[in-house]
């Protein structure tokens, strides 16, 4: 027997349509030709007796995703969770931050009256027997001393409250840790409040700025990590005057010297972190531990 072909298969196709029987289903039953379903339900004509769908409330919407993409308040999970960006200011001594000569620091407030809140912040890098930091009271290196940083190639970093080359001997010496296991983004020391009352700090650093040799940072109690008692925040690739803005809490009961202490210890974070990156653009394979 030949096999059909084509032709065949569909003539035989349209015989069998045309011996079907249309089933009367009779009046009430009979579907209307608006009604007519075909094999794919998403094809189908609505009937105009069914109303049409209410429009939906904004709370029905779906959202867009673009939408859900918002400027949060702070820099990243860092910040947001070490509070970056503290608008309690009037609690807080706030100051504007400019480079001085080579690597040299000013400490302004914000107000200009406040005469007695001026420093100077002499940054040495690498030179034997001296203090890699040198905070001074007033706008330039002439001013008092206030206290001294050592930071040296190996060994702890130590720091000490007070006039170094006046009365070295009367001067107490505090401790500036990396606690970081493979980076350096949070610094610890303790000091003696108040009455006895020691208490251990850390500096931690909140966010690293674009080509810049040193991030943001907020210091805090340890295991306090609710309460912000100050914050420094950079301005990037635009510190060719202004560096930042450093905010330090009035801490009632504490000592003027908590102020210098907060000092001594940031510009001594700042200065091992301009080190570090001053290594990294002449020498990428070397490691120094600050």
């Amino acid at each position: 027997m030949p096999t059909p072909t084509l032709h065949d298969r569909l003539t035989l196709i349209e015989s069998a349509l045309s011996d079907l029987q249309t089933l009367d289903l009779g009046p009430e039953r009979k579907p209307s030709p608006s009604a007519r379903q075909s094999l794919d339900h998403r094809f189908d004509r609505t009937d105009p007796s069914v109303d049409a769908a209410p429009v939906p409330t904004p709370a029905q919407e779906k959202s867009d995703p673009f939408d859900l993409i918002q400027k949060t308040q702070f820099y990243d999970t860092v910040a947001a969770k070490f509070g970056l960006g503290i608008r309690d200011e009037e609690d807080f001594a706030e100051f504007i931050v400019y480079n001085a000569f080579v690597t040299n620091l000013r400490v302004c407030p914000v107000h200009l009256t406040d005469t007695g809140r001026y420093y100077y912040i002499e940054h040495r890098f690498y030179l034997p027997n001296t203090p890699g930091v040198v905070l001074r009271q007033g706008t330039d290196k002439e001013g008092p001393c206030l206290g001294v940083a050592n930071i040296p190639l190996t060994g702890r970093n130590s720091f000490g409250v007070g006039d170094f080359k006046g009365d070295q001997r009367g001067m107490v010496w505090e401790h500036l840790i990396s606690t970081g296991f493979w980076t350096h983004m949070r610094y610890e020391f303790s000091y003696e409040v108040r009455d006895g009352e020691r208490k251990v700090f850390h500096w931690i650093r909140t966010r690293n700025n674009v080509l810049d040799d040193q991030g943001d940072l907020v210091l805090i109690e340890r295991d306090v990590e609710g309460e912000i008692l100050a914050e420094y925040v950079g301005k990037g690739l635009l510190k060719w005057k202004k560096r930042g803005r450093l905010r330090v809490r009035n801490m009632e009961g504490w000592g003027e010297e908590w102020e210098r202490v907060v000092l001594l210890t940031w510009a001594s974070v700042v200065e091992l972190s301009r080190r570090r990156a001053r290594v990294r653009r002449y020498s990428p394979t070397h490691i120094i531990h600050g």
